[in-house]
């Protein structure tokens, strides 16, 4: 069932929140490209891109002091350093799960990255034809508030100045709907257009929604989307969700979350199946003259879940993402580490684990090993048998990458088999050398803050829901 169809289920089922008649914003998201990984033959080159990838991306800030506490702020520009990226956030991103934004009368689609590591929101406008993105003389409703956005450029370098990057970016208004409750509300967001002579025209159209927790990761003096839909009272709670559905399809909510109406959604899909294999059933066996054993109704119910979320607070001395504490890592029903710390991040592709503790992971599955070089940051394991793996958060308990990969070998907790003919998976656990010397995708080198620090990516998110409270400063985590 592809999980467009979520969304109009979604107004009919009473959201499982923190107020009986809650008022709630759903939008469906998907993953660009599809699932991953999308074969069953582990491609070690593209794994080995993406990881370089995943691990940069940590590493576009710096640990700053501000006052009497440690924030992390986007790294600075050096002028004439050449062109650099500049925003935090990218648009567009190949792997990146996004949702669909309506701007404008008449409506234009825009497609709305999800970026957790950043706290802006801003919609990027270029001469491609990459992408889905907003083009203002378009919009009979839209109001440029007329002035600009000071931001600071991106690069490893730490140097303390202001840098205009992009001169057409401007803070504007315009009305954006909001689905499931179907109000239009005029909204102020940053509209970006690189200049004409800027390498940046060919990257793609866009929009990204930040949803870190600290306005420190704000490059951009200007209100978020969250902060905004709280001001106007168009919800009631300062929390937002990710409920994902598989690889490619999810949830995500403004407001309150979309743990009962996925639930359902599930129930209706199996119920739906489990009738149409009762009647495929009794043809063939009207067809043999068999008569029909037993009553089958019971195997497609929903295992339950728990209906309490486990609340975790926000840890680290950082003022900046999403960091927890992993009270701990149990394989197979023991225990192999305690008090892990974690950034949580939905566009991560992998469970990153610092170097010990990767080590004390896969020491822990009989059969698992190391890959030599240049692959040596991924382990593999028996695809026969896959680890049962849970995380501790909160006191609960959460199974992590189990059941099937569909038709993939080992599971969940796979990215692939090896090799051909091989009988060893890659595992979904992924040793990271963030903060450690020369590792980390970046020239800073040791420190930076990275250094023991696990990142829980998007597989842990398959069959685990996410609220993330900002005014209270904690997570909350549910098994469906």
């Amino acid at each position: 069932m592809h999980f467009r169809t979520l969304l109009p289920l979604l107004v009919s089922y009473r959201l499982l929140a923190f107020d009986p008649t809650p008022t709630a914003i759903h939008f469906t998201i998907s993953r660009r490209g599809g699932a991953f990984p999308s074969t069953d033959l582990a491609d070690m080159e593209l794994l080995s891109e993406q990881l370089a990838a995943a691990e940069a991306r940590f590493n576009l800030t710096q640990r700053e002091i501000v006052g009497n506490k440690v924030v992390r702020k986007a790294k600075k520009k050096v002028v004439g350093d050449g062109e650099y990226g500049g925003l935090i956030g990218e648009v567009g991103r190949m792997g990146g799960w996004f949702a669909e934004l309506r701007v404008g009368e008449p409506v234009q689609v825009v497609e709305m990255d999800l970026d957790m590591l950043t706290a802006d929101f801003f919609l990027f406008s270029t001469t491609s034809r990459g992408g889905r993105g907003f083009t203002a003389l378009l919009s009979q409703t839209f109001g440029d508030l007329d002035y600009w956005v000071p931001v600071t450029l991106t690069i490893p370098t730490i140097v303390q100045s202001n840098y205009f990057p992009f001169p057409n970016c401007r803070v504007s208004t315009d009305a954006i709907a909001l689905p499931t409750i179907n109000t239009s509300v005029p909204l102020s967001f940053v509209l970006c257009h690189p200049p004409k002579s800027s390498l940046q025209t060919l990257l793609p159209s866009g929009a990204v929604l930040g949803l870190a927790p600290s306005e420190s990761l704000s490059q951009m003096k200007a209100d978020g989307l969250l902060k905004q839909i709280l001001e106007k009272a168009i919800v009631r709670n300062g929390i937002w969700s990710i409920m994902l559905i598989n690889g490619q399809d999810g949830v995500f909510s403004i407001g309150g979350t979309g743990a009962d109406a996925v639930k359902g959604v599930e129930e209706q899909t199996k119920a739906a199946l489990d009738r149409l294999g009762e009647i495929e059933r009794q043809q063939k066996e009207s067809e043999s003259g068999q008569s029909p054993v037993g009553e089958r109704g019971d195997e497609a119910k929903v295992v339950k879940r728990d209906d309490d979320w486990k609340w975790t607070k926000i840890q680290g001395g950082t003022a900046a993402w999403w960091q927890i504490l992993m009270q701990g890592v149990w394989i197979d029903g023991n225990k192999i580490l305690k008090n892990q710390p974690v950034i949580l991040d939905l566009n991560t592709p992998f469970i990153l684990a610092p170097p010990t503790a990767t080590k004390l992971f896969y020491a822990s599955i009989s059969g698992a090993r190391r890959l030599p070089p240049p692959h040596s940051q991924f382990y593999t394991f028996p695809c026969l048998n896959p680890p049962k793996l849970h995380f501790e958060f909160g006191g609960g308990f959460f199974p992590a990458m189990q059941g099937d990969r569909g038709s993939g070998p080992g599971g969940r907790s796979s990215l692939g088999r090896a090799k051909n003919g091989s009988g060893y998976c890659v595992g979904v656990v992924v040793e990271t050398r963030m903060g450690v010397g020369g590792g980390g995708g970046g020239r800073e080198g040791a420190g930076n803050g990275l250094k023991d620090l696990w990142v829980v990516g998007e597989p842990f998110w398959r069959g685990v829901g996410g609220v993330f409270d900002i005014n209270q400063g904690r997570v909350g985590m549910m098994t469906f």
